[in-house]
């Protein structure tokens, strides 16, 4: 697994720091002495796998171009690369110890199949759809 210092901006999106940039400082020091102008924002995509986790065969990373006055929030982060065996695993024990819990958990189907919950849990077992049965 690689671990990644990076940008979280308006709380949803993780982004590479442009080069020459190390930290959260350099960076907003970056954004503020180009307040008035576009920059050049490398962001993680996130398909196939649920933020602040990444599978390394399907990284993308998307380039976009911000204003920074419409940035609300930045804070430091970090992203997680894993191999797609190791988030697969790592995700397959979050199933057992947190899906298996929720009324949305059918065990039959989920069992068989990490598509369904690949893009709804982190491998923190953060999900927005639990519920937990009672």
């Amino acid at each position: 697994m690689k671990k990644l210092n990076v940008a979280l901006i308006n709380d949803f999106l993780y982004c590479k720091f442009p080069e020459n940039i190390k930290n959260i400082k350099e960076f907003i020091e970056f954004l503020n002495k180009n307040y008035h102008s576009f920059v050049e924002i490398e962001s993680f995509v996130e398909e196939g796998c649920v933020a602040p986790f990444y599978i390394e065969e399907d990284l993308k990373i998307d380039k976009q171009y911000w204003t920074p006055s419409n940035i609300r929030n930045i804070k430091e982060s970090e992203v997680f690369i894993l191999c797609r065996s190791e988030y697969e695993e790592k995700l397959k024990k979050v199933i057992s110890e947190k899906c298996a819990h929720c009324v949305n958990y059918s065990e039959d189907a989920c069992e068989q199949d990490l598509k369904s919950h690949i893009e709804h849990i982190d491998l923190n077992g953060e999900c927005y759809g639990y519920e937990k049965k009672k």
